[in-house]
């Protein structure tokens, strides 16, 4: 498998879920997006240490590699992860686990590699864009 190179229709930052968004466009995903894949590790732009607040992977407009099917990479954590667990996205594109149990229909995009204990940390996924899960239902 290959990365893809994509223009991001939005600032998108590192490691971080994304979502089609029109014609060779990705967006950071949303909280339960459909999972096109993970954005590149980096950033496109120099270290600037102390005077960016924000680093992305890519701003609108500039190209950016997507992990997707088959590949292992670092995906941030939006909460506590266990290996094994499907991910979806929270609202910032980071990685959560499915919802175990409600009507909503999970989107999930990657299968944790390993576990991660708290928000922030990245860990490695799997990542298998695209997909669907029926939690059970409360």
């Amino acid at each position: 498998m290959a990365s893809f190179s994509f223009v991001a229709s939005g600032n998108i930052q590192p490691s971080r879920f994304v979502v089609l968004s029109g014609v060779r466009q990705v967006a950071q995903a949303g909280d339960n997006g459909e999972i096109l894949g993970v954005s590149q590790e980096g950033s496109n732009r120099a270290p600037l240490q102390d005077l960016v607040g924000t680093v992305y992977a890519a701003q609108a407009g500039e190209s950016l590699l997507v992990y997707s099917a088959g590949e292992m990479c670092l995906v941030e954590a939006g909460a506590a992860i266990t290996a094994g667990q499907l991910l979806k996205s929270d609202a910032q594109g980071r990685a959560v686990p499915v919802a175990a149990t409600g009507a909503t229909i999970q989107n999930y995009g990657a299968i944790a590699l390993e576990a991660a204990a708290a928000a922030g940390e990245k860990v490695l996924v799997l990542v298998t864009p695209l997909q669907k899960v029926r939690p059970a239902l409360t």
